[in-house]
């Protein structure tokens, strides 16, 4: 079992810390947004320790009903510093206010907002910050995180010879991947032994979707909302299907979008569009959804580590394994110095790619994620359609799996062990 030294949660330092500095540095409105219990108002309280500031929960009943009584006031209410709102979207009416005040006064660090939705999308917040404000996402931990690493993938693929690169990762036993896919990255829950960690996700879930989802959307059964991720969990990482969704549930086929939005904002999902531009006609294009995180997930499923040893050689493993790296590669791309977009690719002919990363360039990373150790010729069958397609615009294709060697297959395709994605 991968155990984490987390006598101090606040000596692990988050990646995005530099990046909140500089939005402070340069933009009025910084906006930290992330589920709820990922660390924002720790991050908020280490970044803004030596800044003349003053932060205010809106979780505080008091602190809240002061907000919505006189929203000019409080909003205004420190013009000489920086004003730090915690759990902002619990008054949208603050959005509009905001962007008042910082349209008399554009200063720099004004304000500092956390969020656990997106507040684009919550109801009532109508108000764009749309040039006022840069919003960082803020996830679970990542694995680089929890090793006192800032971890590129992405850009270390791009810094050399990509063979050479990979050759110096050694994988990971295959119980060591099924612990770090039990755990997940929530700071409260890697603290945690199996027992414990399923009472943290159940009482979490039920604070989340039982308590903020009723606040924050008008959908008319809002109770259905859990059922439906529980759908999304047991098929995560598979393609969105409405109908699939709506017949489960018993929700209209109509409805499911807003429930998927919802999900969404609340940042308990995923979304992988399906990438097929100018590669082919017949490139199917569902998008995939995949939970925020594997520990929720293995929750949601009623995994625990034991549970997913018998697994391993089956499709649930192998999507939690997917879940897993789209996950990882979500967090990477918040501090990340190759800026890039990710989706996913299937054609009718069922050639995949678990994970298309696409550059500002147009060029592409293929990856692909296996929970075995020895691959077969089929496995690389969707990587090399993009190659045969992409020509110049084709970086590499890489087989991200459970063993512990990397090998090149042919010129531009490899296989390495699924801890590059930080070991590099």
């Amino acid at each position: 079992m991968i155990m984490y030294d987390t006598a101090d949660q606040n000596l692990i330092r988050r990646n995005v810390e530099k990046l909140i500095r500089e939005t402070t540095s340069d933009t009025p409105v910084t906006v930290i947004q992330g589920a709820r219990q990922v660390g924002k108002s720790t991050i908020t309280s280490i970044v803004t320790n030596q800044i003349d500031s003053r932060m205010l929960s809106l979780d505080n009943p008091n602190t809240l009903l002061a907000a919505k009584a006189n929203p000019l006031d409080f909003v205004n209410q420190y013009r000489t510093g920086m004003l730090v709102i915690d759990e902002v979207q619990l008054c949208p009416e603050l959005m509009r206010v905001i962007k008042l005040s910082v349209d008399e006064d554009r200063r720099p660090g004004r304000f500092l907002l956390t969020g656990s939705a997106d507040l684009l999308h919550i109801t009532g917040a109508n108000e764009s910050l749309a040039g006022r404000a840069e919003t960082v996402k803020l996830y679970p931990f990542s694995q680089g995180e929890l090793r006192s690493k800032t971890e590129d993938f992405i850009t270390k693929l791009l810094t050399g010879d990509i063979g050479e690169i990979l050759a110096g990762v050694k994988g990971m036993t295959r119980d060591e991947y099924i612990s770090l896919v039990s755990i997940g990255g929530y700071p409260d829950a890697i603290k945690r032994d199996a027992r414990r960690r399923k009472a943290y996700f159940r009482n979490y879930l039920t604070s989340v979707l039982d308590h903020d989802a009723a606040k924050l959307s008008g959908l008319a059964h809002i109770n259905k909302l859990t059922e439906v991720l529980k759908v999304l969990s047991a098929r995560t990482s598979g393609e969105l299907v409405h109908a699939h969704v709506a017949t489960l549930t018993q929700i209209p086929e109509t409805s499911i979008h807003a429930y998927i939005r919802l999900l969404k904002d609340l940042s308990l999902i995923h979304e992988l569009p399906a990438w097929g531009r100018n590669l082919t006609k017949r490139a199917v294009g569902r998008k995939k959804i995949s939970i925020i995180d594997t520990g929720l997930a293995g929750y949601l499923n009623g995994y625990q580590e034991e549970t997913l040893a018998d697994l391993t050689q089956g499709e649930a493993f192998g999507a939690l394994l997917e879940t897993f790296v789209v996950s990882e590669l979500f967090k990477q791309q918040t501090w990340s110095d190759t800026d890039y977009t990710l989706y996913h690719y299937r054609d009718r002919e069922k050639r995949e790619v678990d994970i298309v990363v696409e550059l500002p360039n147009g060029k592409i990373i293929a990856l692909e994620v296996k929970a075995k150790s020895s691959l077969v010729n089929r496995d690389l069958l969707g990587i090399k359609k993009i190659k045969e397609v992409m020509g110049d615009r084709f970086v590499c294709g890489i087989v991200l799996h459970s063993g512990h060697e990397a090998h090149a297959f042919e010129k531009g395709i490899y296989s390495a062990p699924l801890n590059a994605l930080w070991a590099l």
